[in-house]
């Protein structure tokens, strides 16, 4: 049974642990009846001198790319339930991947820099040759990634799927930021910090500055899944910020917005289905070459809104 509710225009449907931490499709986004997702190819991609583990499930030869972009301290086993809710369905090769310093990927001495770590990905998509027609998937910090990933190539990304993801309002921009780097590296300090990731916390104040220069590009497929239900009782501030900020992400790109009703933050774990569903629903666009689904018309010039808005 179908755990999600339907919302908006078309809904496939769908707390906080906040930061960094068939869809109506057809039967082109079809590949396989198989339940059993394609087995990995596994490869380590030497960039900048280290490695990056990359796990592919390699589909039709010319059909899209997706993407599975994991949140902060996490490596790429938080996409295994999304890539087994997948089975064989997808018409698309499928990858997950390790950042530096995650899972089997060998760490950086480096100060952090988001526009490094996007510009390793994309080196290491290019070297596989699978850097073309990409779908991303990006849950919690990896919604960042992505955004920024679509801003720096645009002709390479078809669409964009937020699962969860940070924004810059929902995060609560430079001043959240700021207290945020101060809080866990004081932690670290004292010895106290469970945060694995110390140069990501130390480049965050950097890393708001960089999203609020480089909100969601216009033109893009775009769809946000968020957290609890549509009429959820909310008195959380954090999180009531939290979700205002993928809906004014939704506003603001002309997205379907999606509820996951019974998850938390780590959606792709408490409700795979709903972003497989999501992703199906991209490739099937994406193959056909035609919208299948009906978006709302996004905001009137939306870089310059969201430029607004900050």
């Amino acid at each position: 049974m179908r755990l999600w509710r339907r919302t908006g225009m078309i809904g496939l449907c769908l707390q906080m642990g906040l930061l960094l931490m068939g869809v109506c499709g057809s039967a082109a986004a079809i590949a396989s009846s198989s339940p059993e997702p394609v087995a990995a190819d596994v490869r380590d991609v030497a960039v900048d001198g280290r490695t990056l583990r990359f796990e592919i499930r390699r589909g039709p030869p010319d059909g899209p790319v997706v993407l599975l972009e994991a949140g902060a301290t996490l490596d790429l086993r938080e996409w295994d339930p999304v890539i087994h809710a997948l089975g064989g369905r997808a018409a698309a090769t499928l990858i997950a991947y390790d950042r530096a310093g995650m899972g089997h990927s060998q760490p950086l001495s480096t100060s952090y820099d988001i526009y490094e770590e996007v510009a390793r990905l994309h080196r290491a998509l290019y070297r596989l040759g699978l850097s073309k027609r990409l779908i991303l998937v990006g849950h919690s910090y990896g919604g960042f990634l992505t955004q920024l990933y679509a801003n720096l190539f645009p002709a390479e990304v078809r669409a964009l799927i937020y699962v969860d993801a940070n924004t810059v309002e929902g995060l609560g921009g430079l001043e959240a930021a700021e207290a945020f780097r101060t809080s866990i590296l004081d932690a670290a300090k004292a010895g106290k910090t469970q945060f694995n990731d110390l140069r990501l916390a130390d480049g965050y104040v950097a890393t708001m500055r960089t999203m609020m220069r480089n909100p969601v590009p216009c033109g893009l497929p775009v769809t946000v899944i968020t957290q609890g239900a549509a009429d959820a009782a909310i008195t959380d501030a954090k999180l009531l910020r939290w979700r205002e900020g993928h809906r004014g992400l939704a506003r603001r790109s002309g997205a379907t917005l999606l509820f996951a009703a019974h998850s938390g933050h780590m959606i792709p774990r408490d409700q795979p289905e709903i972003v497989a569903d999501a992703i199906l629903a991209a490739i099937a666009r994406e193959t056909a070459k035609r919208p299948l689904l009906s978006f709302p018309p996004p905001e009137a010039d939306c870089t310059a809104k969201a430029a607004a808005d900050r």
